[in-house]
């Protein structure tokens, strides 16, 4: 069988088609700078004649590009996506109805919204597990490490519109995101998001949706603007803590696009880059922590994928998608707490666990082989491909 795959700057692409090579597919790779317009026709002419030229038998990418879309539709050519990003606008396409599509999403939640409107072509799948440990070029080993965006860049979407909206309105979405902080697995904030409040935020910040989706009105506001600031405030918030509590005492290392972001006994290491310093990080960190971008509201981000998978230790705030059985073959958790991994609901809480892992040193081991292979059994890249593409 013959597969397309879209060439761009995306997770795992390289491990991806040396995966395929190996379960015996015939690779054609193919890129074209318009496949992140969803206007471009010279990208479906392009696509349409590649089509002709190659004739594959599937169309893969990492995440959904309505382009693609419209070129395999026309071809009449399975479009299979996987895809880790979120918020995604894409996934509110037009394009997302053809019945040639096969998009993966790793929030069930989702996945269940989508289902519910109509697109019967949107599954559930763990994001895939690679093991990319290099040699080791470094010492990254630490007591505990975060590997992640504070979303705190100059004129990001909330800084740009706060200063535009009335007292009572900030006091409202402040209101809002500090209950949500305290708040895992419901979202409370989007019911609160009326067409009145709306209207207010779009004459503070215009935000208009994109003319070739079919999006929420609420949606961009919740992920790109609120949930992102909620997000910002959640890590500040908690890597304050451990560096107060834990960094006299213990190695803690952050790891961030703001080079001069400064916490109190943690020391700022710069960029990770994905494919040589992350694993070495993950595996060389006694904890890893994860604190989940706010719009992935029920999903396991692709990093905690990437921790275990390498060996890592986890610690993670609480997500609902860990306690799902559905791509187990025994109808298990997908990963169990306190024996693959570990999880936090509060501040407390992740103090709490944060000081117990680094007392049981056995333990922690244990359970980071365990999340290991649970990853490597279940979730690995080989696994996911056979399942989307078989």
């Amino acid at each position: 069988m013959k597969i397309a795959y879209l060439e761009w700057k995306c997770f795992n692409g390289e491990a991806t088609k040396t995966e395929m090579r190996k379960q015996g597919y015939e690779v054609l790779p193919f890129f074209h700078e318009g496949y992140n317009d969803p206007r471009s026709q010279e990208f479906v002419d392009y696509f349409l004649t590649f089509v002709k030229e190659n004739n594959p038998d599937v169309i893969f990418s990492y995440n959904f590009f309505p382009p693609v879309a419209e070129g395999a539709h026309q071809a009449g050519i399975p479009y299979v996506s996987v895809n880790y990003d979120s918020p995604y606008v894409y996934l509110y396409s037009y394009t997302m109805m053809y019945d040639t599509n096969r998009v993966y999403l790793f929030d069930s939640d989702w996945v269940r919204e989508l289902n519910a409107g109509g697109l019967t072509n949107v599954f559930y799948t763990v994001l895939p597990g690679n093991v990319n440990t290099p040699a080791k070029t470094g010492d990254y080993s630490c007591d505990l490490s975060f590997v992640g965006a504070l979303y705190n860049e100059e004129h990001n979407f909330y800084s740009r519109m706060e200063p535009k909206l009335a007292p009572y309105m900030k006091g409202y979405l402040e209101g809002l995101m500090n209950a949500q902080h305290l708040v895992y697995g419901s979202d409370i904030i989007r019911p609160a998001l009326t067409a009145d409040v709306l209207n207010e935020l779009h004459q503070a910040l215009p935000l208009d949706p994109d003319q070739t989706c079919a999006e929420p009105p609420y949606y961009r506001f919740l992920t790109y603007v609120i949930d992102r600031k909620l997000t910002s405030n959640e890590r500040i918030r908690y890597l304050s803590v451990l560096g107060d509590r834990f960094g006299k005492a213990y190695d803690l290392n952050l790891y961030t696009l703001d080079a001069n972001a400064r916490f109190r006994g943690i020391r700022n290491r710069g960029i990770a880059e994905y494919n040589t310093v992350m694993p070495q990080v993950f595996s060389q960190s006694r904890i890893n922590l994860n604190i989940t971008l706010r719009s992935i509201t029920s999903g396991i981000p692709q990093r905690c994928i990437d921790i275990m998978a390498n060996g890592g230790f986890l610690l993670s705030n609480y997500q609902q998608d860990f306690f799902l059985d559905t791509l187990t073959d025994d109808g298990s958790a997908a990963f169990v707490p306190g024996v693959d991994y570990d999880y936090f609901s509060s501040e407390g809480e992740l103090v709490d666990k944060v000081s117990y892992y680094l007392e049981h040193e056995d333990e922690r081991r244990q359970i980071a082989q365990n999340g290991h292979d649970k990853v490597m059994k279940y979730y690995s890249l080989e696994k996911l491909l056979k399942r989307t593409l078989q």
